[in-house]
């Protein structure tokens, strides 16, 4: 019980803190925006069946408009002098690591929410074809996304020049579950079955592999 209440504390506070701050949410999701209106303006329709491809855009976006914001989950904690603070704290280190991984899960739902309906209203995306389908590909996707985000986050704590590393190591990574993303997405859109696809499969190993990984290296990555 002890465990779960300071990864809700932490929750509670990051997502207190961007609130008030606003600027890593604001910068995300006028990206976000900016983004889907230039796609909006410069694909013909009548070349380009968005239907189709605007999965594969849309998590384009999501890559770049969530980076914004998790590449500086930690940056707030350093400016005030209190990641340290935290360290010192007495508890398990690897609730500090979920508290803030849930910050970032909590974003990225929020994020892919404004994204959709965006996408539905300028890029005529059908993303009521799969009710049930489509939130659930987001909402696993964004695990895996969100423990690798904040993993790396943590590894660039202190380091000069986190934020031009930040993405350099992380979009690597992020190739096989976003190949899968769009592609799940598409069959979704299409309306076809994708819980027995093995794209899916792959997502749910990745996200049980950095979650995992996160909770178990997150103590020795701050250390270093």
């Amino acid at each position: 019980m002890r465990f779960l209440s300071i990864v809700m504390l932490i929750l509670k506070k990051d997502l207190k803190d961007e609130f008030r701050r606003k600027e890593n949410i604001l910068a995300s999701f006028f990206f976000a925006f900016l983004s889907l209106v230039l796609f909006h303006f410069s694909l013909d329709p009548t070349m380009v069946d968005l239907s189709q491809s605007g999965s594969g855009l849309l998590w384009l976006i999501v890559i770049f408009a969530g980076s914004l914001f998790m590449g500086n989950i930690f940056k707030k904690e350093e400016e005030n002098g209190t990641f340290y603070a935290l360290m010192l704290a007495p508890g398990d280190r690897s609730a500090l690591f979920l508290g803030k991984f849930l910050a970032n899960l909590v974003f990225l739902i929020m994020l892919e929410v404004f994204l959709l309906f965006l996408a539905f209203v300028f890029l005529n995306v059908p993303v009521l074809s799969s009710p049930f389908g489509i939130p659930l590909i987001f909402i696993f996707v964004d695990i895996g996304y969100a423990s690798l985000g904040t993993l790396i986050s943590a590894l660039l704590v202190g380091e000069r020049g986190a934020s031009i590393l930040y993405p350099l190591l992380l979009y690597p990574l992020l190739i096989p579950l976003f190949m899968a993303a769009t592609t799940l997405t598409g069959l979704a859109v299409a309306k076809q079955p994708v819980f027995d696809s093995p794209w899916l499969r792959l997502v749910i190993l990745f996200d049980i592999l950095f979650v995992a990984a996160g909770t178990i290296l997150f103590e020795y990555a701050v250390e270093e």
